[in-house]
């Protein structure tokens, strides 16, 4: 009989399709709220996607206030500003609008105005908590990477212990509107899909997979790895721009469970010390993630194969398998220009210096194996050496 594995579950509904976004006005109203904060960058914002929705809410007589000061990798502070600003409006629902780092921004928001007493980093630590939020929180992502809208996950920065860390919310609905994200520029495309593709390869082979993930993990590898080019190099491809949305989406639903694991933890320390997009530290972590585990759970780094559409003779070696995933993504990112650690200008001794944060993030602790000092320094010396 196979190990139990946990429940597959969803954290909220989610609309998805081209012109979606037209159904967010009504889904506020049946809410019964009153005035909406918009949670987004500026660069969403100078895109004209905010503008739609407040249009949106306009139309249905909505209150609505804007923040737009998030940051990539938010730090807790922008929480605060957005937290304090919902409180001073009476704002009754929260839009997360915009990448990961705004929807993340949105989730925590919710915390603050759970508990308004304090800074939010009170429920921001190093062993991630759930927190029983009320406010009703809307996603709606602009990129095709994160899936962090059909997720209970918010990723929030604590500057002040130079760490990413997390905490579970409530979330109401995600709306995935595909036609969002054609504006999204090419380096942008490029990060984020290769994140998605992070999510759903670390959720099918992490220690706590389940049977439901690893369907949405599957079909996501195989949409990203047939799409995600075609998008970066035509990016008004609409019809490929809908399957990398629900590619990502899918993928959050694979990861929500199961949870990511050690190429997560190279990124997050990566971000913490180069700032790095969190999308490139997950790209330039894959590839040595998948070769790392592809004898100890050699089955699943074949179905990895198989997604991706890889041929195979079934003569390989389980090493082997991992080797020919590993130089497929890194041709991948090669086709889309993404730089190396190298070329950023960042020193081969600080990278390798990172093995401590890898071996202390919890996530590390889902990887199938297991992340010592030593596991974490080569696994972060490949990282450096393998992608020139």
């Amino acid at each position: 009989m196979p190990t139990y594995r946990p429940q597959f579950s969803m954290p909220s509904p989610v609309i998805f399709g081209n012109g979606a976004i037209a159904a967010l006005g009504e889904n506020i109203r049946e809410l019964g709220c009153k005035k909406v904060l918009i949670i987004c960058d500026k660069g969403v914002e100078a895109a004209g996607i905010t503008k739609k929705v407040t249009d949106i809410l306009a139309a249905e007589g909505l209150a609505y206030v804007i923040y737009n000061g998030v940051l990539s990798d938010p730090p807790d502070t922008t929480v605060d500003e957005a937290g304090a600003l919902a409180v001073s409006e009476g704002a009754d629902c929260l839009i997360g609008l915009g990448g990961g780092s705004s929807m993340d921004t949105a989730k925590a928001t919710a915390i603050y105005m759970h508990d308004p007493a304090g800074p939010v980093k009170r429920y921001i630590l190093q062993s991630p908590i759930m927190v029983d939020t009320k406010t009703p929180i809307i996603l709606i992502p602009t990129t095709s990477g994160t899936g962090s809208e059909c997720t209970k996950v918010a990723v929030i920065s604590r500057p002040d212990m130079n760490a990413k860390w997390s905490a579970f919310v409530n979330t109401t609905l995600a709306i995935v509107d595909p036609e969002l994200t054609l504006a999204l520029p090419k380096r942008e495309t490029a990060n984020t899909g290769l994140d998605a593709l992070t999510h759903a390869v670390e959720a099918l082979t992490g220690r706590e997979w389940n049977y439901h993930s690893d369907l949405f993990a599957e079909g996501s590898i195989t949409k990203i790895w047939n799409n995600l080019y075609t998008c970066y190099a035509d990016p008004s491809n609409a019809e490929a721009r809908l399957e990398m949305s629900l590619a990502a989406n899918w993928a959050g639903m694979a990861f929500n469970n199961p949870i990511t694991h050690v190429g997560h933890s190279v990124a997050d320390a990566l971000s913490c010390e180069f700032h790095t997009p969190h999308g490139l530290g997950c790209a330039l972590a894959i590839a040595e993630t998948v070769a790392l585990i592809s004898t100890t759970v050699p089955d699943r780094t074949r179905r990895v194969a198989a997604a991706m559409g890889l041929s195979l003779d079934g003569t390989e070696t389980d090493a082997e398998v991992g080797k020919i995933i590993a130089d497929a993504i890194r041709a991948l990112m090669r086709s889309m220009d993404m730089p190396s650690l190298t070329a950023l200008g960042y020193d081969r001794e600080r990278v390798v210096g990172l093995a401590q944060a890898v071996v202390d993030n919890h996530l590390s602790s889902f990887c199938p194996v297991d992340i010592t000092l030593e596991v974490a320094k080569t696994l972060l010396e490949n990282v450096y050496d393998s992608y020139t």
